[in-house]
Parts: C-alpha cells; sequence; structure tokens
C-alpha cells in the first residue's frame, strides 16, 4: 500500500479545507486536508512537512500524530496529523494541487460535499470539536 500524509490545520474551532483540482486522478473537485504521498525513504513527519509547504505554503511547527486509516479501495495508507501552529502566515494556493481553500467550522466539515475522505475528516472534526 502506498503512504500519503494527512494534514488537519486546526486554529480557532476551525479547521483548513482543500478542493482538490478537477484534473486530479483521485478525488477530483472533492474537499479534503492538505496532503499527499510520501516519497520512498521519507520519514512520515518529514512528508507532512514538505507536503504543507508545497500545497499551502505552510510549515508545521506544533503537530501530532492522530492515527492511521487504511483504505482499500485507493491502496493507501493515510497517515493523519493534527497541526495546531504553523510557521509562514496565513495558507494559499501554491501549485495545481488545489483551486480553494476555505476555514470550517470543526462541527461542520464533515458535512461539506463532495467529501473526499469521510471517516478520516469526521473522526478529526468529532474528536476535537466540544
Amino acid at each position: 500500500m502506498k503512504a500519503i500524509v494527512l494534514a488537519a490545520f486546526i486554529q480557532d474551532g476551525r479547521v483548513l479545507m482543500a478542493r482538490r483540482a478537477g484534473h486530479k486522478r483521485q478525488f477530483p473537485g472533492h474537499w479534503d486536508f492538505i496532503g499527499g504521498h510520501v516519497d520512498k525513504n521519507e520519514a512520515l513527519d518529514d512528508a507532512l512537512i514538505r507536503e504543507a509547504g508545497e500545497e499551502v505554503g505552510l510549515r508545521p511547527a506544533i503537530f501530532r500524530y492522530f492515527g492511521v486509516f487504511s483504505d482499500d479501495e485507493t491502496d493507501a495508507n493515510y497517515h493523519l496529523y493534527v497541526v495546531t501552529e504553523w510557521l509562514n502566515g496565513l495558507p494559499r494556493l501554491l501549485g495545481e494541487e488545489h483551486t480553494e481553500l476555505a476555514w470550517v467550522q470543526l462541527s461542520e466539515a464533515e458535512y461539506l460535499r463532495p467529501l473526499a475522505h469521510p471517516t478520516i475528516i469526521s473522526a478529526v472534526c468529532r474528536a476535537r470539536s466540544p
């Protein structure tokens, strides 16, 4: 199975969501967390930092590993992190991975449609909501 890192950037009861570009092979046009493939011989933490920088220009500073979610349909292990502090200011769209960014209330994120990973997103939002 391939390894993927996902980052749930959380601040003030909101989570950063990104709409995947329509040309993406997996989940085109779906809302998702920031993240991507782990390169060969790359540590998960390093992949998290690299992907966040490439996709939204942020450098995670305080984060914790939330867990792994396996998906046989996509043949992937999704390694989820919760990021609560970061460097480099506000997120911004970089590259062609996403078409839109939105800060969404934790209690509402799992209701965005279409949603790339409903189980993963729900797990984080429910664990972090008051």
